[in-house]
């Protein structure tokens, strides 16, 4: 389902905009598809799942733009300045009269953004989920022409909203990979070409500290690793215990249906067709039953464990490891072990 709405752009910004606050660019009118399209991959682009994902797309969105295609990256040079990261990729696009730049949605990628945007005088869109390309026609008469349509997740991910760029605007978006299907290692992808990106002499901006999410309040779209209570850990004893497990594995608590409408836990809690899609690298459920309500909200999980103690629960089918057991006598046993290993007793394990 998709939501398209019409309105300013949520903090002007001199010579540019962002959408990414709630905003809007404005629907009616859309960018040409002639131009450049920049593909913005963050070293080392050749071995990050980022890198090769956005290099993927992007060659696949020029090809359906009928755009031209620059592929860039810089020379690793360890922790890289957003402001001097954004000054360098503008020479760059603005030599190549970039239309379009693309970035992966990474901590880096979101900085940058905004800053390039202003530099271009465009626009900037953080966080699309997808780029769609679709057919136009100006007005009676005119030719037809292919231009991009940037899906970006709203409510929480509820809904979806639809972005076209105002005619002849830069725009500068970027794309989460985590939803994304990784390319193939077989799949020869594009060589990006390394420019060479000076050092600020002043950066107005010194990053002191990154500081991680705190996996207990962070969104469970973002989350890395999920431990979810289904109706099977629905009481007071076994939900305390999965707490403590989540706390332990540094995991973020996701919720079956029946557990959120019984009261269990919230309904930011909830994983599924009507809660969040999440893409963790470890998805552990715990008396979760598999229903396809749930599932669809989990399916690009890297890695599925599970814990029921029925052995004809459908979650053993999309599951990469399953175990038939009783969660009032596996999860005691289970903490203490990580509670052992955690505290230096990783031998006896």
């Amino acid at each position: 389902m998709s939501l398209t709405r019409q309105g300013s752009a949520g903090g002007d910004l001199p010579g540019g905009r962002s959408a990414d606050a709630g905003g809007t660019l404005d629907p009616r009118r859309s960018a040409d598809s002639g131009g450049t399209l920049v593909v913005v991959a963050e070293p080392p682009c050749a071995t990050s799942v980022a890198g090769r994902t956005v290099l993927s797309e992007g060659e696949r969105l020029a090809a359906r733009l009928g755009m031209k295609a620059r592929f860039i990256t810089w020379l690793d040079q360890g922790a890289m300045c957003a402001e001097q990261a954004a000054r360098g990729l503008a020479e760059a696009a603005t030599k190549c009269q970039a239309a379009l730049v693309l970035l992966a949605d990474t901590d880096l990628g979101r900085e940058v953004a905004p800053l390039l945007a202003l530099l271009l005088g465009g626009d900037a869109i953080l966080g699309c989920s997808d780029i769609l390309v679709k057919e136009e026609r100006p007005g009676v008469g005119s030719a037809s022409r292919r231009v991009p349509v940037f899906v970006k997740p709203v409510y929480g991910g509820w809904l979806e909203q639809d972005l076209q760029a105002v005619d002849g605007q830069v725009v500068v978006a970027t794309l989460a990979v985590e939803g994304l299907e990784e390319p193939a290692e077989a799949i020869t992808l594009p060589e990006p070409e390394p420019i060479e990106i000076l050092p600020a002499a002043e950066p107005r901006v010194r990053r002191l500290e990154l500081i991680p999410p705190d996996p207990r309040s962070v969104d469970l779209v973002h989350a890395r690793k999920v431990v979810t209570a289904g109706l099977g850990a629905a009481d007071e004893d076994l939900l305390q215990a999965v707490r403590e497990l989540a706390d332990l594995l540094e995991s973020s608590l996701g919720a079956t249906r029946p557990v959120v409408d019984d009261g269990w836990l919230s309904k930011e809690r909830l994983i599924g067709q009507t809660g969040r899609t999440v893409t963790p690298k470890l998805y552990l459920a715990l008396g979760v039953s598999g229903s396809p309500h749930h599932l669809a909200g989990v399916r690009k999980a890297q890695r599925i464990l599970s814990v029921n103690r029925d052995p004809r629960a459908p979650i053993f089918q999309f599951s990469d490891v399953g175990y038939v057991a009783d969660l009032r006598l596996v999860l005691p046993l289970l903490t203490r072990k990580i509670k052992e290993w955690r505290d230096g007793g990783a031998e006896q394990l």
